[in-house]
């Protein structure tokens, strides 16, 4: 073990003593400006844009809302509207909000039935949308026996 020299008491310059002329001032602050006040991260940002107020017009009223809210409306009437994307979002939105809502509730059960009652809607969905000529056949051949019916 070697042994540290100590430093005499009146040193000038050293360890936590820099040189006078380079000290800051008595009152004064090494960082006079600070942190930058009012600094938005993404997640500050983002929250902010969806929930600003805007105007839609519904119902031939010009009514305000949240951005969140009026994205949801949009997807909403797409999804009414036929388009695929926009149905598949919102069952896939809906799906999340009531397993949110289920495990926010411990006393809840989750009913199994529901759960499959939703996942076979949206099989259906799908396979209704992949094939578009099945329905123009099964009504054509719908047409077919109610003519033969008739005959």
């Amino acid at each position: 073990m070697r042994a540290r020299k100590k430093k005499p008491a009146g040193y000038e310059v050293g360890y936590g003593k820099p040189p006078v002329n380079s000290r800051f001032e008595k009152g004064r602050s090494g960082n006079p400006n600070g942190r930058p006040k009012g600094k938005k991260n993404v997640n500050t940002m983002l929250r902010d844009a969806l929930y600003a107020p805007i105007q839609i017009q519904q119902n031939g009223k010009t009514t305000t809302v949240t951005a969140l809210e009026a994205i949801v409306l949009k997807l909403r009437n797409n999804a009414i509207g036929g388009d695929y994307r926009s149905a598949v979002q919102a069952i896939a939105l809906a799906m999340r909000s009531f397993e949110q809502e289920e495990i926010g509730q411990p006393d809840a059960e989750a009913s199994p039935l529901d759960q499959q009652t939703m996942l076979e809607l949206m099989r259906d969905y799908v396979e209704q949308k992949a094939s578009p000529q099945r329905d123009y056949a099964e009504s054509a051949s719908a047409a077919a026996s109610d003519e033969q019916d008739e005959r």
